[in-house]
């Protein structure tokens, strides 16, 4: 069998002129000290590549959240009006006591509410980051709900419904272009997740 020998300059020649002598050695069974050294090292450094691009809680560990992506083919200004429309018609004092939406601020850009139910008092907040797609004249949203009580991060899907329930009451999931982007990393739940119009969720 054929195996590689790595051999270290002899001391008088300086560490910065060091050059492994990879040649093949006929009849060897294992690597020499050096060698496994060298492979110990590449392992090692592998490793902790490896271990550094693991993917990280996107938010507090204590909270339940959801985070999507929303695509449009129609400009911002259309989507904007429409989630607003719809928070303040699902808001107590439209008389929809039971849809718990509540509109905190709203720009052309961003829009933030909050969302109270039985199964949930504390809320969630509720945030819309939208952003002009110049070469479609479209829109992409970032759709983001998080409980404020310390929950389970698996909320049945509750984050999630808190989003659903606006696109699909305003109509825009009908939208020319719509795509939904999101998965069990980002949006916690969302496979046990079962909306509902009359939001018993």
């Amino acid at each position: 069998m054929t195996r590689l020998r790595v051999s270290i300059n002899s001391p008088e020649t300086s560490p910065s002129s060091f050059t492994p002598d990879l040649q093949p050695q006929e009849g060897t069974n294992s690597f020499s000290p050096a060698m496994r050294t060298l492979l110990l090292l590449a392992a090692t450094s592998g490793l902790l590549a490896s271990l550094a691009a693991l993917p990280t809680p996107p938010a507090p560990a204590y909270h339940a959240f959801c985070k999507a992506l929303w695509l449009f083919g129609t400009p911002c200004a259309e989507v904007a009006a429409k989630l607003v429309q719809q928070i303040k018609a699902f808001s107590p004092m439209s008389g929809c006591a039971q849809c718990g939406y509540t509109l905190v601020s709203a720009t052309p850009l961003s829009i933030k509410a909050n969302h109270t139910s039985a199964a949930a008092p504390q809320g969630e907040n509720i945030t819309f980051t939208l952003s002009p797609t110049i070469l479609t004249g479209g829109c992409r949203v970032g759709a983001h709900s998080m409980s404020q009580g310390f929950t389970s991060l698996l909320d049945d899907g509750l984050n999630y419904c808190n989003l659903h329930n606006l696109l699909t009451a305003s109509g825009l999931n009908l939208s020319p272009g719509f795509m939904e982007l999101t998965n069990e990393w980002a949006c916690l739940g969302v496979g046990l997740s079962t909306c509902s119009s009359n939001f018993e969720y």
